[in-house]
């Protein structure tokens, strides 16, 4: 079982990977370029408070250095009208996050056309983990999420124990209310396919505004904590 405990072995720091979603500001971007972190993520998806709407221009995107990838992410949108934004982008994106209640198939056909594909799950105490079993060979990640009825942004954590019961080997990011005091528990959480973190709401100043500050006391801090 993979639990969350003083005694868990901390992970090791080249497997530390952090992910910063949600970015609007073209000054918040280039300040946070700056920084050790290795995902961005840009929210395609208008109901969401950090919907890039026309202030995320394609020479920002092209800017960012090559060791951050960068991550698109849709909610339930057409693959043509994904495929369309991002060839605005001059397809600079690495992956596209499928955020939504995509299929297998529809992941499948995304990765054909050359860009990683990242499947986002809510997570409550009914989710099926069996489910996951379609995706593991047309994805290259899971997300793993608090529920929320307006997919993501929700500012909560879920259990992080219900966990124990993912046996896959699909490498997930985890996500869901993560604050600047969470590097201590985040330290003790232990699954061998535990690859990444996710943060966003809880590093804000406003909603797509991020707190560079925070950011990286936060990530000096998660390389303090783990061992090489």
């Amino acid at each position: 079982m993979f639990r969350i405990n003083s005694k868990s072995k901390p992970l090791k720091s080249n497997n530390m990977k952090l992910k910063v979603c949600g970015l609007k500001s073209q000054n918040n971007i280039e300040q946070l370029s700056k920084l050790d972190i290795d995902f961005m993520g840009f929210i395609f998806f208008e109901r969401s408070k950090r919907f890039v709407d026309d202030t995320l221009k394609k020479e920002t995107i092209k800017a960012i250095p090559n060791h951050i990838k960068k991550i698109a992410v849709f909610v339930n949108a057409r693959s043509e009208d994904i495929l369309w934004t991002l060839k605005d982008y001059d397809s600079n994106f690495d992956y596209i996050q499928c955020h939504g209640d995509e299929s297998p198939e529809f992941c499948q056909d995304l990765k054909k056309m050359d860009f990683g594909i990242i499947k986002a799950f809510q997570m409550d105490e009914e989710f099926d983990f069996s489910q996951l079993k379609a995706y593991e060979s047309v994805v290259d990640y899971f997300l793993f999420d608090s529920s929320s009825k307006n997919y993501g942004g929700s500012g909560k954590k879920f259990d992080w124990t219900l966990l124990d019961k993912y046996q896959g080997n699909t490498p997930f990011f985890l996500s869901g209310g993560i604050k600047p005091e969470d590097v201590k528990r985040l330290q003790n959480f232990n699954h061998p396919q535990f690859y990444a973190i996710d943060i966003n709401s809880g590093f804000e100043d406003a909603p797509g505004l991020k707190n560079i500050d925070l950011i990286e006391t936060f990530s000096k801090k998660l390389k303090e904590i783990t061992t090489e």
